[in-house]
């Protein structure tokens, strides 16, 4: 009988039967799913696959593996889309290149290109990006507006437009700074119905 024990010993002890080897449950991800099939235990070198909800762009890698009691690399994340509504471009007088004012979706890491409506002036960049849910529309600014007197100087920068004694509403002026010196922000400010949009 005693001859069996260190038999049974092995099987105890060999690497596949512990479950010193396993993993925990692979973790939920927020607007998506784990697709491939489900295990009551996972062990080394089992694998995961995760999707995204429609709309949602996943970041990452689909697939995650069981490896030393950890699974790598970590599960993925769905970034969410952005959404353009009618009234979002009413109010901000624009519209999506191409005359479009219909609501949309926009996938994360995606460009949309917008215009202005006849009589703005639009404040560049006209092509914004989508990140997980935000992105920053574009201004635009009435050509119709008050005129503006003249515009902030800045620290060890220059205006390089021609100065003028009144500024139209829409129109702008270009900075550039002086040897040495890194800009920060943009190198236009615009005048916004008698104020000066923020200088760089």
């Amino acid at each position: 009988m005693k001859s069996w024990l260190p038999l049974v010993a092995a099987v105890l002890l060999w690497p596949g039967s512990s479950s010193q080897n396993a993993c925990e449950e692979p973790e939920d991800i927020d607007f998506g799913e784990i697709v491939s099939i489900e295990k009551a235990k996972y062990l080394e070198n089992d694998r995961v696959q995760y999707s995204c909800n429609p709309a949602y762009v996943l970041e990452g890698s689909e697939w995650i593996q069981c490896k030393g009691q950890k699974w790598t690399p970590h599960p993925p994340k769905c970034l969410a889309p952005c959404s353009i509504t009618r009234q979002q471009l009413a109010t901000k007088k624009l519209f999506v290149f191409g005359s479009q004012r219909k609501a949309r979706l926009i996938q994360s890491n995606h460009n949309v290109q917008f215009q202005c409506n006849e009589g703005y002036v639009l404040v560049a960049p006209s092509v914004r990006k989508c990140f997980d849910g935000y992105m920053d529309f574009p201004l635009c600014i009435s050509e119709r507006g008050k005129n503006c007197s003249g515009p902030p100087r800045i620290e060890n920068g220059d205006i390089i437009s021609l100065s003028e004694k009144l500024y139209r509403s829409g129109s702008s002026v270009e900075f550039r700074c002086q040897t040495y010196y890194a800009m920060e922000g943009q190198n236009r400010s615009f005048c916004d119905n008698g104020t000066w949009t923020k200088v760089p």
